[in-house]
């Protein structure tokens, strides 16, 4: 009897541990079924956001192309067929020497357009001399002083270049269509650790927030600092004038 008895306790035992398993392996798999549902909803997640950003990114840089558009059809127009027009109504009762810098200021415009448009092989250029063939293009009324001091010329890849070129080309047509500046300073330092761009003019500033973003082209700058990784700040105060500062680390 003693031992039919012991023999019904084990078997209580093993059943007891038997239906224990069954339900921590129940508990476990359900545990592993939300992880793996939950893991699936953040990468459906992460796609959607993915998808998102790049539709974005699509839209941002259409809308940039177009502005540019825009921008180099009424360079063309004010500019361009304005002066030519101008020269040849004017072209009878006109000494040459007026109608040669009529002439050279036409082509100087049409030059700084096709910076715009194309820079030159920058595999076969450095940084620095493509911003001084840039700045001599540019001169108008107003002083352009540049600043290049260069350690490491080799650092630089043709996409930072590229980059760094077309932040510098905004920020300077910004200057010289709102700043009403007499003077405006670019220093570029590039050395083994980084790449330093610094802007600065004498004009007539703005307060910080008051003005659209899109109007001083920081949806361009903005775009293509994040590509390179940089990091970018405009500081003004009004009447005070406006710096620009950005600056990549190289690996």
């Amino acid at each position: 009897m003693e031992y039919g008895k012991n023999e019904g306790v084990i078997l209580m035992w093993i059943w007891i541990g038997i239906g224990l398993s069954v339900l921590i392996t129940a508990f476990v798999t359900l545990l592993i079924l939300r992880y793996i549902s939950h893991v699936r909803k953040n990468k459906r997640k992460a796609s959607l956001l993915i998808h998102k950003m790049q539709v974005e990114y699509e839209e941002n840089t259409l809308s940039l192309q177009e502005r540019d558009r825009e921008r180099l059809a009424g360079e063309l127009h004010d500019n361009i067929i304005s002066r030519l027009n101008l020269i040849r109504l004017n072209a009878q009762g006109r000494d040459m020497h007026e109608l040669h810098l009529d002439l050279k200021n036409s082509v100087r415009h049409i030059r700084e357009l096709s910076h715009h448009l194309t820079p030159p092989d920058l595999s076969e250029i450095g940084l620095e001399d493509l911003v001084s063939d840039y700045l001599e293009q540019v001169k108008t009324n107003i002083q352009v002083q540049y600043y290049p001091s260069v350690q490491a010329p080799d650092r630089i890849g043709s996409p930072v270049k590229l980059n760094f070129f077309r932040i510098l080309q905004e920020v300077i047509n910004n200057a010289l269509k709102h700043a009403d500046a007499s003077v405006i300073t670019i220093s570029l330092r590039i050395s083994e650790r980084y790449l330093f761009l610094k802007v600065e003019d004498n004009g007539k500033g703005f307060t910080p927030g008051t003005v659209k973003a899109a109007g001083i082209g920081m949806q361009s700058i903005r775009l293509r600092a994040g590509q390179m990784n940089a990091r970018y700040r405009f500081t003004s105060e009004p009447q005070k004038g406006t710096r620009f500062i950005i600056i990549k680390h190289l690996n």
